[in-house]
């Protein structure tokens, strides 16, 4: 008797349907864990930092566009790819010291200090800062590495001494004969340790220890990478190799609890992260922040441990020390203070403003990181879409739409901040009032644009707008002096940088007649301002203001160096003129501009920023 045969495609259709069942209860069950873990918070200070070559493995694309900006390469160790500076025996003389750049004999980065023929001293550069606007160099010994007094300019491929690339007075020139002063040549030689290491790292702890006087400094990662902005990772890289949380992620674009994205923290936290930097800060426990390193993490509340510097900020119970960082009424003037230009910005009143509103970490170009988007008065009409269209942005500023007048930008923002050897716009997004800012010793974007008006005159051409009535009650104002000609004179360096940078932009506004005067300014600053960088700002200007006219003097000016001694000053100085001829003549009153620069030698400052 024949025994049946099974009937194999019924059993087929069984096992499928049994593993199908199997599976899908298993993906019920791994949903529904996986969807638990993703609700409950996680508390990122039991992750570790793992750096951004982790991170690279699945954001390739955010790692690309991470490795093109400055952010990458704000601090790195010596080597041929990150050394900008010409080290082939370039030389540098400043103070009767002659610096030379080289290198050793294991292709090591040298510089070598000489003075009177016999060298003095020698460092080995181990580590850079920047390479956006200058380049540092860092030296070590034994526990601790120094910033070096010489840096590469970048944008004119040169060297420069860094008394030259901070706002501080000339330094005590040596007399004929004696030997130069190290603490003159040396201003600037900074400990890294315990100071640019917090801002240009990620997750920095200088390690400081009072018992033994020694630091044992580390970073998760030199430079400014992934996690600086989204936290430690190692959860998040440990939960994402399972699978079914990551495709859970994609499907359903819930937050991933195990890292943080700053585009997703709400503005006020957002805005916190970039504060951390870009908003410079004093904790109550320097002590411990010096011990232990900075605590804070992404995501966290930045004010449970620092808090910003303001203008009435004090430190050990001594008030006025960070007062000239800012203009009277808080505004910020240098740069690392964007952060304090955000909180006092009304837009700030929106839930959704933040920095990310205008710029992006992983998009446009790297010298603003702009949202494309967001560039010039885009960034505006977004949220003001009453101005979008230039009719309304000309009715709105009584200017052409299309001129620097009409400029969102420029009235609201306007370039009032010092930093790196030039002017930033300010990060306080507020409204146009020469009276009240006049009020409070601090440039305004009109005179700023209109050089050769005064502060009357600007408050009261903006009387359909500015709520001032008069600008005449400022102790710093004269009725007719353009608001310019007396801060470029009279002001303190902040001040006169600012204005020295107002003279050269492509947006001055002034009679033709009035040309002379202000070639005339500048070259009166070349020559007679006690601030290097306030000089280099004044050239800048006038090289631009040259080429924009055409004018064959231009080459003339390639013999002054900003740096250089006074008489070598005066002397390409005198060649200048000889060109320019009669068409650089100041015309302002010999007493008040001798009253002017009189009030300006008696405001002095020194700012390594």
């Amino acid at each position: 008797m024949l025994e049946s045969v099974p009937n194999r495609p019924r059993v087929l259709m069984t096992a499928v349907l049994v593993v199908t069942l199997a599976l899908a209860l298993v993906a019920v069950r791994r949903g529904r864990s996986v969807a638990a873990e993703l609700a409950s918070a996680r508390n990122l200070r039991s992750s570790q930092y793992v750096g951004s070559q982790q991170c690279k493995r699945c954001h390739a694309g955010h790692y690309a566009s991470w490795q093109r900006t400055f952010h990458r390469t704000m601090t790195q160790e010596a080597g041929t790819r990150s050394v900008l500076g010409k080290f082939d025996g370039s030389t540098l003389d400043y103070m009767g010291v002659r610096a030379r750049m080289h290198r050793g004999p294991l292709g090591e980065f040298l510089i070598d200090w000489s003075a009177g023929g016999a060298q003095r001293w020698q460092a080995q550069v181990v580590r850079t800062v920047g390479s956006h606007r200058y380049q540092q160099y860092l030296g070590k010994s034994a526990d601790r590495y120094f910033r070096l007094p010489i840096a590469w300019d970048v944008e004119q491929r040169r060297f420069i001494h860094m008394n030259g690339a901070f706002l501080t007075p000339d330094p005590v020139l040596p007399a004929a004969g004696s030997s130069v002063e190290r603490a003159d040549y040396d201003r600037h030689v900074t400990r890294w340790n315990d100071n640019c290491v917090f801002c240009h790292n990620v997750h920095p702890n200088p390690g400081w220890d009072e018992r033994r006087g020694q630091f044992t400094t580390q970073v998760a990662e030199l430079g400014i990478a992934c996690e600086a902005c989204h936290g430690p990772g190692s959860q998040h890289v440990a939960r994402n190799a399972d699978p079914w949380r990551r495709y859970a992620l994609h499907l359903t674009h819930v937050p991933d609890t195990s890292i943080r994205n700053p585009a997703r923290l709400g503005a006020r936290r957002s805005a916190e992260v970039c504060g951390r930097c870009h908003g410079q800060r004093i904790s109550a426990d320097i002590a411990r922040v010096h011990r232990d390193g900075d605590p804070f993490i992404p995501g966290e509340e930045l004010s449970a441990y620092s808090r910003p510097l303001a203008v009435d900020t004090t430190q050990n119970g001594v008030t006025g020390l960070f007062a000239p960082r800012f203009w009277r009424d808080g505004t910020a003037r240098l740069t690392a203070y964007e952060y304090q230009g955000y909180l006092q910005s009304a837009c700030r009143r929106s839930a959704s403003f933040s920095c990310e509103t205008c710029h992006a970490m992983h998009a446009g170009d790297p010298r603003a990181q702009l949202r494309p988007q967001r560039e010039g008065d885009a960034a505006c009409v977004a949220c003001h879409s009453q101005f979008a269209s230039t009719s309304a942005r000309a009715a709105h500023s009584h200017h052409r739409a299309d001129g620097p007048g009409g400029s969102c930008i420029a009235c609201h923002m306007p370039s009032v901040v010092y930093g790196l050897v030039s002017v930033h716009l300010s990060h306080r997004i507020e409204r146009p009032d020469p009276a009240q800012q006049a009020r409070q010793g601090r440039p305004d974007a009109c005179t700023l644009c209109h050089v050769d008006a005064s502060r009357p005159w600007a408050s009261s051409a903006l009387a359909w707008w500015s709520r001032g009535a008069n600008a005449g009650d400022s102790a710093n104002t004269t009725a007719s002096t353009p608001a310019v000609t007396e801060a470029l004179l009279g002001g303190d360096p902040i001040e006169r940088a600012v204005a020295a940078h107002a003279l050269g932009q492509a947006s001055a506004h002034f009679a033709p007649d009035y040309l002379g005067h202000v070639l005339g300014l500048l070259l009166d600053t070349l020559e007679t301002d006690n601030y290097p960088a306030v000089r280099a700002i004044a050239l800048r200007s006038l090289r631009a203001m040259l080429r924009r006219a055409h004018s064959p003097a231009l080459h003339a000016v390639d013999c002054y160096e900003p740096t250089a001694l006074p008489e070598a000053r005066s002397s390409c100085l005198s060649q200048l003129r000889r060109v320019l001829g009669a068409s650089a003549v100041v015309s302002a009153d010999v007493d008040l501009r001798a009253a002017l620069r009189a009030r300006a030698d008696t405001t002095a400052i020194e700012i390594g920023e």
